[in-house]
């Protein structure tokens, strides 16, 4: 049937996509010569774009045309928080994901991080301990991340920042010196044992700095209960 057929529109850009025709910024084939290509209609066109441009795979431009995105982990994000919204997802399975994406990283990074890799953290950290800021324990982590060389963790690990940063934010600029101070802690202790290439010990540090993160969610959510 004719109103079914707008699937087809997706798969013919897939297709595209894997043959190498399109790449992040490209501008996509006009409707007409789709709805040629396709031998369908330029409304059932229309209605394919549509929901690539929902999922995020398209970006129209008023007078322009559509093209292919470069920023389709923004819409990751954007699921996340929905998902969160209707209680699919919590918290704590955010900050699950968040430690399982990290430790597979770190054990990368024991691998094949260098010494100037290292010196990075380390310049981080220092700035992060002078600053007390959120944007600076993200960077952090970010660079953990990124030394594991894996795009999509780094893609899958900004979404769900973005989901729970408020909160660690929260937590860094209203918490204790206490936890602070044990945050703060674990991060040494991953760069030292990066150095010492102490995968065990390093993943040790991760696991507790996560569990603190666990901790302080739990104590939040029990506040937010008494509200």
């Amino acid at each position: 049937m004719e109103e079914d057929r707008y699937q087809d529109v997706c798969t013919y850009v897939r297709r595209l996509i894997e043959q190498g025709q399109l790449r992040p910024g490209d501008r996509l084939p006009t409707e007409r010569a789709l709805s040629q290509d396709l031998g369908v209609s330029r409304g059932t066109v229309r209605d394919g774009l549509r929901l690539l441009e929902s999922m995020g795979v398209l970006e129209s431009r008023q007078g322009s045309g559509n093209y292919l995105s470069n920023h389709m982990g923004q819409y990751l994000a954007q699921s996340l928080h929905f998902m969160l919204l209707l209680g699919e997802i919590d918290y704590q399975s955010i900050n699950r994901m968040r430690r399982a994406i990290e430790l597979q990283s770190y054990r990368i990074a024991i691998q094949t991080s260098t010494p100037e890799q290292v010196q990075g953290l380390w310049r981080i950290q220092e700035e992060l301990e002078r600053t007390r800021s959120a944007e600076k324990d993200e960077a952090f982590h970010d660079a953990i991340i990124d030394l594991g060389g894996d795009p999509l963790m780094r893609i899958v690990s900004d979404a769900l920042s973005d989901v729970i940063g408020h909160l660690i934010t929260q937590f860094l600029t209203r918490g204790a010196q206490d936890l602070l101070h044990q945050t703060l802690d674990t991060h040494r202790r991953m760069i030292e044992y990066l150095e010492q290439r102490r995968v065990d010990a390093g993943c040790a540090a991760i696991t507790r700095h996560y569990d603190i993160i666990d901790t302080e969610i739990a104590r939040w959510q029990a506040e937010r209960r008494t509200i």
